[in-house]
Parts: structure tokens; C-alpha cells; sequence
């Protein structure tokens, strides 16, 4: 484990940087900067990582939404990658002092990120991009592919298997003589990491089962969370990723980002304070 030295850093980990704080509203700048993974000490975009800024009495908190005011280290988002931060002092070192750090920091990740995914399906929702139903979905998909289908883990697989099967039918892409896809026609990813109840909370109904998200710029938004759950659970259905998904490994050599490893034990509660 690394030590403390006498100014309060810590030796026998690489140099981390934070950022200054947040930008100031208004101010121009890239629309998604790169930033550096205070663990691997890759750059990568910022929408890749989470960013963690600490409280008043110094304990290292999640900011997902890169508001909050100080300085923020950034982790790639992954369990492995924070896990690993909390192991070897890697905030301790950004932070250039000792600090407070949750041991289970990657499951609170998790819950929030769970959270801010199902509050914007909401937003989705009043947007008027989400089709909910069985009948209503397939009725859509008819008419135009959708950016995401949405199945809940816990549904019927009958029902899922002939909405998958009416999308594979319309849209599955011509192959080329390689063997390749030709043109830019692909399968829409099916999001298939949310329980029942958990879609339904977040809607305003019991229980949504099927449902899909029209093009659009929040829909965008939002695959932009679900690739960073898809560090933490398996977020796709197996053969319904997004065909951008990066293949970051994992330690029991599943792919995150592809499969999204494994499905977690127990339901996570939407019902989490939000961050100041």
C-alpha cells in the first residue's frame, strides 16, 4: 500500500491531477473535454469517466453530473477502475492529502448512476420519445427504427423474444460480399438491465415491460449513462450492444462494455438522495 510522507501525499502510485472545479456557467469550452483517469493515467472523453469532488470534512463524493464546486479527480467508469482507486490511496494522491473514502465507493456509484438513468427516462418520457407497451412498441418499430429498445429484466420472454424478433426482421443490415455489413443500417441496442418495477417507478405505472426510445437528442444523452452503468452491471442484452461499445476487461474476463459482465444480485433502489 503506499505511505504518507511528511507534506501528505502518498508515494508508490503515479502522479494523479484533478481538475480546477467545474466550468463556470456560460463559459465556452469543449462540449466533452478529455480528461485523465487518476488510476490508469489514461486520457479519455469526459463522458467515460466519473468525476469525484469531496465534502466540506474531506470525503471523496461522486459527482456525476461534474458540478460540484472544487476541485474533482476523474476514474474511468468502471467498478475495477474505482475499486482500485480506493485500494491503492489513488485519491489521497489527487487529492495531495489524506481523505475520507467509502470502501464500498463503486456500489455507490452504481445506485446513483442507476437513478440519474431512470430520472432521465422520465425526461424521455415527457419529451414525448417513449413508446411503452408490447403492442405499442411493435406498432412504432414498424414505423421507423428506435434509437433504443428498452426490455425489463424480469419479463416475459416470449414477448421479448417477438419484439426482437420483429426488429431483427426489419432491420437487420445486408451484408456485403465480405461478409460485412453494408451501409449504415445496424440493430438498435436493447437496454435489458432495469427490473420491472424499477421502469415503473421511474413512469409513473406499476410495471413497464417494453418500451422504446425515439431518436432525438435526450435519447443520445441518455446512451451516454448506460454506457457508464455498463461498467458496473450488464447493461445490453447479449448481441444488442451499441456497435460503439469499447471493450474494457474486466478481472474475470468478461467485456463491460460489451456483454456488460454480470447482472446484479439484488434490485437497486431508485429511492437515493440527490447530490447538492
Amino acid at each position: 500500500m503506499p505511505q504518507a510522507t511528511s507534506d501528505g501525499e502518498l508515494s508508490g502510485i503515479p502522479d494523479a491531477e484533478t481538475d480546477a472545479g467545474p466550468p463556470r456557467a456560460g463559459k465556452a469550452g469543449a462540449r466533452d473535454p478529455e480528461r485523465r483517469c487518476i488510476v490508469t493515467m489514461e486520457r479519455r472523453q469526459q463522458g467515460e469517466l466519473i468525476r469525484f469532488a469531496l465534502s466540506p470534512d474531506n470525503q471523496v463524493t461522486p459527482d456525476l453530473a461534474a458540478k460540484l464546486p472544487g476541485r474533482g479527480a476523474w476514474v474511468t467508469a468502471s467498478r475495477d477502475s474505482i475499486d482500485l482507486a480506493v485500494k491503492k490511496g489513488a485519491f489521497h494522491r489527487a487529492f495531495k492529502k489524506q481523505v475520507k473514502v467509502a470502501p464500498d465507493l463503486a456500489g455507490q456509484v452504481e445506485q446513483l448512476l442507476v437513478k440519474r438513468i431512470l430520472d432521465q427516462l422520465g425526461m424521455v418520457k415527457r419529451a414525448g420519445d417513449l413508446i411503452l407497451g408490447f403492442e405499442q412498441v411493435r406498432e412504432e418499430v414498424r414505423k421507423a427504427p428506435p434509437a433504443f429498445l428498452i426490455e425489463a429484466s424480469d419479463g416475459s420472454e416470449d414477448q421479448r423474444g417477438k419484439v426482437l424478433a420483429l426488429v431483427r426482421g426489419l432491420y437487420t443490415p445486408d451484408l456485403d460480399e465480405a461478409g460485412k455489413p453494408a451501409g449504415n443500417l445496424e440493430l438498435p441496442p436493447v437496454a435489458g438491465c432495469f427490473l420491472a418495477s424499477e421502469l415503473g417507478m421511474a413512469l409513473g405505472r406499476d410495471r413497464v415491460i417494453h418500451a422504446c426510445v425515439k431518436y432525438g437528442r435526450i435519447a443520445h444523452a441518455w446512451r451516454g449513462e448506460l454506457e457508464r452503468l455498463s461498467g458496473f452491471r450488464r447493461v445490453w442484452l447479449p448481441g444488442w450492444q451499441p456497435s460503439s461499445a469499447t471493450g474494457q476487461k474486466i478481472s474475470d474476463d468478461t467485456t463491460t462494455r460489451v456483454s456488460g459482465g454480470a447482472p446484479p444480485a439484488t434490485p437497486v433502489s431508485t429511492e437515493l438522495t440527490n447530490l447538492k
